[in-house]
């Protein structure tokens, strides 16, 4: 075995000194200070990375709801209006009580729209036909009455007669109690009082106010039929919607007769007859026809004044 030689053992020694010395040189306390806090900054550091990715997904929600909520309460008082309708058949008559509990009278052949719940200034209805009005007093919301024809009527509590048939060549207005407001398309006003009422020509948009026979104008909704001096023609009119049937007029002898009576329980024929006493009319019935929908036609009455 081959001896190695001294100074290789030297360096061999000189070596081991270096290292001794690198090895004292370190100090521990120190690195392991270090060591830990680099563990615990990455462990900050995945957890804060964790916490931002979990906010992000629950940002997205949280934003919606925002939104949501924001629309919301920006579009409170945009919200959708919903109608109801109310209707008397031809023949018959109607009670209803509005949201406000006022109260409405339809007359036979009417109909009336109003909103299910009234808005914060005032109460609107629509009304196609003829109705009785018992109005809720409210000075802070007016009451008002819209009619094809143009005008309106507004109140604030009062009872009141509108009649505004399509078929009528005029819209009426009769005051009970109170106070009623006739607004025309042109924005004018007239005001009426109790026992008074308004005619609105439909063609020639005057207007004609006078004294009025309430009880006449207002009687239909107890089931009465009050006639004052009242043209044949329109009672023949009234008589047609009260019994639902159809009704044509000839007036051969071109005279006018005005009638004044009061009917309840009289049959159509009965009424009739009343009124050929103090004329020369005659009158009779057809027969009802059936249509192509199996539904049969109204009865018709055909009327010759000679």
């Amino acid at each position: 075995m081959e001896h190695k030689q001294p100074d290789f053992w030297l360096r061999q020694a000189q070596h081991l000194a270096d290292d001794i010395k690198e090895l004292e040189a370190i100090d521990v306390k120190r690195a392991y200070r270090d060591t830990r806090q680099r563990i615990a900054q990455n462990r900050r550091k995945r957890w804060s990375e964790r916490f931002v990715r979990v906010a992000a997904v629950l940002a997205v929600p949280l934003l919606l709801t925002s939104l949501t909520l924001g629309y919301l309460a920006f579009h409170a008082d945009e919200e959708v209006v919903r109608y109801a309708q109310v209707r008397a058949a031809q023949g018959t008559i109607v009670r209803y009580e509005l949201p406000d509990k006022s109260v409405v009278w339809l007359n036979a052949g009417s109909e009336l729209s109003f909103p299910t719940v009234f808005d914060d200034a005032k109460r609107e209805v629509a009304l196609k036909g003829e109705a009785y009005f018992e109005v809720t007093a409210d000075k802070e919301h007016p009451f008002y009455v819209h009619t094809p024809a143009g005008p309106s009527v507004y109140v604030y509590g009062t009872k009141f007669n509108v009649s505004a048939y399509a078929d009528e060549g005029a819209m009426e207005t009769v005051l009970e109690e109170g106070k009623v407001n006739v607004l025309t398309a042109d924005r004018k006003v007239v005001t009426l009082s109790p026992g008074e009422r308004l005619l609105y020509d439909k063609t020639t948009q005057r207007m004609l106010k006078g004294k009025a026979d309430v009880y006449e104008k207002t009687a239909w909704k107890e089931g009465k039929l009050i006639f004052r001096n009242t043209p044949l023609d329109e009672v023949l009119k009234r008589l047609s919607r009260h019994f639902n049937v159809t009704m044509t007029f000839h007036n051969h002898s071109g005279k006018e007769y005005h009638y004044r009576a009061t009917f309840r329980d009289e049959t159509l024929p009965q009424i009739l007859d009343y009124l050929g006493e103090s004329a020369s009319l005659k009158w009779r019935m057809e027969e009802t026809v059936k249509q192509a929908d199996d539904s049969f036609s109204k009865k018709s009455i055909i009327i010759d004044l000679y």
